[in-house]
């Protein structure tokens, strides 16, 4: 009983205040006097119009999760989409490479490209096979289009490849239609050389393939290095201005091969010239 007693003198308060209401409501319910009434009405008016907006609220911060919900999904399906995406674009690359290595007449070490330099007029490119894979100074860097540079800085894990687009590489090479022989070094411009060496008088066309020449020193004969874009023979001088469009897009290089047979035997080179210009 004294807990009883308890419970009331702490709780006094509310339940005071829980019977005043309960009596108000009484009164409310019970008095028809109009003034009353009205208020009643407009209390009920009220509590309804509060009931439909929280169900409207409530149902607004539904969608809202609902919507964030969705979101995080889409967030997901894209992270999973990318990645399959790039797996997707990593396996064609790779089937590309061992088709290549299948039907490549000299032997060559796969390599991925893991800097590139940001210097525009020393152009290279650091690769991750070294000493250690068989890589030696000197060795010309190619992809499936064509002639990308040449090694010239090797350690045990790394080495670095001189590009076609740096201001001191300079390459012999050909014209493979007139067999016309002259020097590429690059002009300044993106995925274009020029070609120097060749007389006004003599017959280029816009479309002749060029390649590496039989008196390249450091070069074995017929890489592709690209397609004559352009021809001037406004300029002064006798020689004409001849610009080749590269067969490397070296803004999307990412994998290229070494080769490391040097050899410049007559059977090493037998049909490799058909290796890059027979699909063309």
């Amino acid at each position: 009983m004294d807990g009883l007693y308890q419970i009331i003198d702490i709780y006094r308060n509310y339940l005071v205040l829980l019977g005043l209401i309960l009596l108000s409501v009484f009164l409310l319910q019970s008095n028809e006097n109009p003034q009353l009434t009205y208020i009643r009405q407009r209390v009920i008016f009220i509590a309804a119009l509060l009931s439909n907006h929280t169900g409207d609220l409530s149902a607004a911060i539904e969608s809202a999760r609902d919507r964030n919900l969705l979101r995080q999904e889409n967030i997901e399906l894209a992270k999973r989409n990318i990645v399959l995406e790039d797996a997707y674009l990593e396996n064609v690359k790779l089937r590309q490479m061992l088709k290549f290595s299948a039907r490549f007449p000299l032997q060559t070490i796969p390599a991925q490209i893991i800097f590139k330099s940001p210097n525009p007029k020393f152009s290279t490119l650091t690769l991750n096979k070294g000493s250690r894979d068989g890589v030696r100074k000197r060795q010309s860097v190619i992809t499936d289009k064509g002639l990308v540079g040449l090694i010239v800085a090797v350690s045990e894990d790394y080495s670095e490849c001189q590009i076609l687009l740096d201001q001191t590489f300079r390459a012999a090479a050909k014209i493979q239609r007139t067999r016309l022989n002259g020097i590429v070094f690059w002009q300044g411009q993106p995925n274009e050389v020029g070609f120097y060496g060749v007389l006004k008088n003599l017959d280029v066309r816009v479309g002749d393939v060029i390649l590496t020449s039989d008196y390249s020193e450091f070069f074995l004969p017929n890489f592709c290095i690209g397609v004559v874009s352009g021809i001037n023979n406004e300029i002064a001088g006798i020689f004409k201005d001849i610009r080749v469009q590269t067969a490397v897009d070296f803004n999307r290089l990412e994998e290229v091969f070494i080769v490391t047979d040097t050899s410049k035997t007559a059977s090493s080179r037998s049909g490799f010239e058909n290796v890059f210009l027979g699909e063309q």
